[in-house]
């Protein structure tokens, strides 16, 4: 919602100001993110892109995961757009025998889940 905003603005002549409390955490992770999307740039650059225009930015540890996250989430969509359905097949494609391999069965699923709540509650 924020990206259709802000291009939405940009389109039609205008400006936008991307504010919060103190202009340090929330809307620099806004800013960050609409750069990392709209541009195809990695966290880094963008990070590096808005603090050389306000340098006190300091997102926090959460918005700067959340970033991280969301940057293999929109690099992967990208290269899916760009590839054409021909080649977009071939890299879905599985090669013969090898499908058993590729699959986890659902008591391993389990298995995993009971893991991590131990682990969780002995952590």
């Amino acid at each position: 919602m924020t990206k259709e905003f802000i291009d939405g603005s940009l389109q039609s002549g205008g400006k936008v100001l991307v504010h919060g409390n103190a202009g340090i955490s929330r809307s620099a992770a806004l800013v960050i993110a609409y750069i990392m999307e709209t541009f195809g740039v990695k966290y880094r650059d963008a990070f590096t892109y808005v603090q050389e225009r306000r340098f006190c930015i300091n997102p926090n540890a959460g918005f700067v995961h959340q970033l991280q996250e969301y940057e293999a989430i929109y690099l992967a969509k990208l290269t899916i757009q760009m590839m054409s359905p021909l080649q977009l097949e071939r890299s879905l494609s599985v090669p013969p025998g090898s499908t058993g391999s590729l699959k986890r069965m659902h008591e391993e699923d389990e298995d995993l889940g009971t893991m991590q709540v131990a682990a969780a509650q002995n952590g």
